[in-house]
């Protein structure tokens, strides 16, 4: 019996990827903001442009109401440039961790959410009442642990900004070490040390990325004293999230951490070893979000939102970042926008990989039907052929910035995978298409060649709901 190509859910069935109730909430808010802003130009002379300078403007403010304890408390502290840093990223997750909680609970009261900031806007407003408030220390002031409070706030700033906005976070750094006098110390820039280390866990997926950084914001020099930076990233969404990241006293230290959150079992064989896939390394460390951030960070996460950008963009651009020894030459991966060079690689696989899985489903599974007889009918629609189905698949399982993990199958990959499958797709394709999944969890263990112990269940793996790709997961 012909069968009906597959049906996507309609928009306003259509949830997001991942099923992130965060991600869905950012979704509300656009919608929200959309439908006032639409009621917005239509009884207002005022132009749309206007209208969302206006919310911009009231968000800012919002965001500056939040930014003076922060650069109070930062004024108080009596530590390292090290420390203050620290104590700028743990407060801005609190207070990003803590809006998040405030509009959660609107939403729930079904209220509007418009004046809610994104992590930049925070970051700017604590950048621009620190530096009025540096200014007034070196020029009026006159004290100089106030002075010198002022200056490793700043520094502190300077060094978890991501570039752009760094270059003038830098610059006005750079205008309060000339008005001072005596001039104070210190590097406004975050500088590698070492070479980068990497690994990965048995499924290929989940990565750990560190390397060395100069501490108290000194002028590096030949071994002076590091902290080892990691990112926890993780591969099994629609993109490469980093799930976790920090600083750590070591990369042992490091190692162990990623370990501990990615799951021991996944990570026993993991070893520390220089970057050997700079262009792949320098994709899956993150850069500057789109128009909207991930959604669905937790404070953790919050805490390290800039930070974690910011060093990313100092190790893809330093000398120690192509996998040898010594970092003796600049490392040459491409830019994460720079696509054309895996586009060419996703386009080139598509084939093989549909045509490896039907030949392997032939193999093990024959006369096993993909399509079922009784499949929906829809008028005028073409028949479906098995070929589109696998490719509907495909197209579902991995993404065009990633074709190395065309192959790589986990637990929380396939959990992922099957929420969104049953969100995007219309009930009765969706059951089909779900139908093959635990034909693909066989085949792509069977390619990995997975110790039984690690083949995931996909009864278990697809019993999860409401994923967040931003979970740190132990697989």
């Amino acid at each position: 019996m012909p069968a009906s190509k597959p049906r996507k859910k309609k928009p306003a069935r259509t949830a997001s990827r991942s099923g992130n109730p965060a991600t869905r909430r950012a979704e509300r808010e656009s919608a929200e903001e959309r439908r006032v802003s639409r009621a917005a130009w239509q009884h207002s002379d005022s132009p749309f442009g206007e209208y969302r300078r206006q919310l911009d403007r009231q968000r800012m403010k919002n965001a500056s109401y939040d930014a003076e304890p922060i650069v109070a408390d930062l004024l108080s502290l009596d530590g390292t440039v090290d420390q203050v840093e620290d104590a700028l990223c743990r407060m801005l997750g609190e207070t990003l961790a803590e809006q998040d909680q405030v509009s959660d609970a609107a939403l729930a009261r079904s209220q509007e959410v418009l004046g809610a900031y994104s992590p930049d806007q925070l970051l700017q407003a604590v950048t621009d009442i620190a530096v009025r408030e540096a200014r007034r220390a070196v020029a009026v002031d006159g004290d100089p642990q106030t002075r010198d409070a002022a200056w490793q706030m700043q520094l502190a700033i300077c060094r978890i900004t991501p570039y752009p906005a760094a270059e003038l976070t830098i610059a006005a750094g750079d205008q309060l070490r000339a008005m001072a006098t005596p001039r104070p110390d210190g590097d406004t820039t975050a500088t590698p040390q070492g070479p980068a280390l990497w690994c990965r866990d048995a499924y290929g997926t989940r990565f750990a990325i560190t390397a060395p950084f100069a501490t108290d914001a000194n002028t590096p020099t030949a071994g002076s004293p590091a902290r080892w930076y990691l990112w926890d990233i993780d591969a099994c969404g629609s993109d490469a999230y980093t799930v976790g990241a920090g600083y750590f006293p070591d990369a042992d230290a490091a190692l162990a951490a990623w370990r501990a959150a990615a799951g021991t079992r996944a990570t026993a064989g993991a070893v520390l070893e220089p970057v050997t896939d700079p262009c792949l390394a320098a994709r899956l460390l993150p850069g500057l979000p789109a128009f909207f951030h991930p959604g669905g960070e937790n404070q953790e996460q919050y805490a390290e939102f800039h930070r974690c950008r910011r060093l990313a963009q100092a190790l893809r651009s330093s000398k120690y970042f192509d996998g040898s020894a010594t970092g003796s030459g600049p490392a040459s991966p491409p830019a994460p926008e720079d696509r054309e060079w895996f586009d060419q690689q996703d386009w080139d696989g598509k084939d093989q990989w549909i045509g490896e899985f039907a030949a392997w489903r032939a193999m093990h599974r024959p006369g096993a039907r993909a399509i079922p007889e009784d499949f929906p009918i829809v008028e005028g629609a073409d028949p479906l052929t098995e070929n589109e189905l696998y490719r509907e698949l495909l197209s579902s399982w991995f993404t065009g910035e990633f074709p190395e993990f065309a192959y790589c199958c986990s637990p929380h990959r396939i959990a992922l995978l099957h929420d969104h499958l049953t969100d995007f797709y219309d009930d009765d394709f969706a059951q089909v298409i779900t139908g093959l999944v635990p034909d693909l969890v066989a085949w792509l263990s069977e390619q990995a060649t997975l110790p039984a112990d690690l083949v995931p269940q996909p009864a278990a793996d697809t019993a999860r709901d409401h994923l967040n790709p931003l979970d740190r997961v132990q697989e």
